[in-house]
């Protein structure tokens, strides 16, 4: 991954449909190097069609975006902001992110966040919101320091490695967010 010559961050863009294979050798890396993402190496669909055509369905809406870290075809980190299908959470979105280990430590999990949090921002979003492992100490201490807050615990949700594991939910309203008026 390079970074950005001048700031020493990640180089940060928007994914469209072009980066479908490298988003998706990314989101199998992960998968076989973590298990603090959700899918197992052998449960995620595998079609750069299907992820290239989700890509091209995000870039068209309002409150949806899918940011890269890297270069293309070298990617070291993902996230993903899916937003509401309806009127009354519209204004709220869900966070999925990724970063590689070889990346982790250097930024690039903040940077995406920050990235995410400024995108959400300007188009007007009022809540940011994310599922974490409650024993993946490192991106709960990231997401504190992003501005994200507990707001539950879901026992027992998770079977990993045979052992069931409780998961948070994490979320921020964001800063300069205000109800619409009636």
């Amino acid at each position: 991954m390079s970074d950005d010559e001048d700031t020493g961050r990640p180089v940060l863009r928007i994914a469209g449909p072009d980066d479908a294979v490298a988003l998706m050798q990314l989101k199998q890396r992960l998968d076989d190097e973590t298990s603090f993402m959700l899918l197992e190496p052998d449960e995620r669909d595998t079609s750069t069609q299907t992820l290239a055509r989700h890509l091209e369905d995000v870039r068209r809406s309002e409150n949806s975006v899918v940011i890269v870290a890297g270069q293309p075809g070298e990617l070291a980190g993902y996230v993903e902001l899916a937003g509401g299908k309806f009127r009354r959470n519209r204004s709220t979105t869900h966070v999925i992110i990724g970063v590689l280990a070889e990346a982790s430590g250097k930024g690039v999990g903040t940077s995406l966040l920050a990235e995410a949090q400024r995108w959400a921002a300007a188009r007007g979003l009022h809540r940011i919101e994310l599922n974490v492992m409650a024993h993946n100490y490192r991106a709960i201490a990231l997401y504190e320091r992003m501005g994200f807050v507990h707001e539950g615990r879901r026992v027992g949700c998770l079977l990993i490695d045979g052992t069931f594991r409780d998961e948070l939910y994490m979320a921020m309203i964001l800063p300069g967010s205000q109800s619409p008026r009636p």
